[in-house]
């Protein structure tokens, strides 16, 4: 749904960004995503005349803020949660003669850790990692530890909060048990937060039959 203060508008915004399984979306529409979100703006430009200029609106509209950029296509970061409104006005001298908008709500963040991991190679939950239901994370840093205190792993990486322990120290297998992270976050809505929690590493299950004729 393209958006115009002045009626029809003879422009058309296109919105280019890769949400968080790596899909690469272009869109005329307003669309709700999880920040980090990094999105290239562009416009089809054949129908603007000699001797305009153009230039780009960002609103938030909860916090206010409005930033005005001047290129010709916009590269822009989204990493506050809420109602986003990117405009494109033309200029003939100091009179706006059209514009085009483009809505971008930013998700409100949301964090979970599992307890429980099996890195036995099966390709199934071999990677302690944040749960797959997690939004709009901007900063993002844990730790793994062991029962002494030891800390085994770390990664920090705020783009993909899903990357994690692989149950190895050194490159080595550790044993089985229990092991303790600590997640340390902040979301796109000013969230912060402190996670602690016991993690079970658990390579072998062990599997019990019963006699039907018991």
């Amino acid at each position: 749904m393209l958006l115009s203060s002045l009626g029809a508008s003879a422009i058309e915004l296109q919105a280019t960004y890769i949400d968080k399984e790596g899909m690469q979306t272009t869109t005329s529409q307003s669309f709700t995503a999880d920040a980090p979100l990094h999105v290239h703006f562009t416009y089809d430009a054949s129908s603007l005349t000699d001797g305009t200029t153009t230039e780009w609106h960002i609103r938030h509209q909860n916090s206010g803020t409005n930033i005005t950029r001047y290129d010709t296509e916009l590269d822009f970061e989204f990493t506050e949660a809420g109602l986003n409104i990117i405009s494109l006005w033309v200029r003939q001298g100091n009179e706006v003669v059209d514009s085009a908008s483009i809505g971008i709500t930013i998700t409100e963040s949301h964090l979970e850790m599992p307890n429980a991991f099996s890195p036995n190679g099966d390709g199934i939950n071999d990677i302690y990692q944040a749960k797959s239901n997690y939004k709009s994370i901007i900063e993002f840093h844990a730790y793994i530890f062991n029962r002494h205190g030891q800390k085994l792993y770390e990664w920090s990486d705020w783009t993909s909060p899903d990357k994690g322990w692989d149950g190895t120290y050194h490159g080595s297998p550790v044993k089985d048990g229990v092991y303790y992270v600590y997640v340390k976050a902040r979301g796109a809505d000013g969230i912060e937060y402190n996670i602690r929690r016991d993690v079970n590493l658990i390579r072998h299950f062990n599997v019990v039959t019963t006699n039907s004729n018991e």
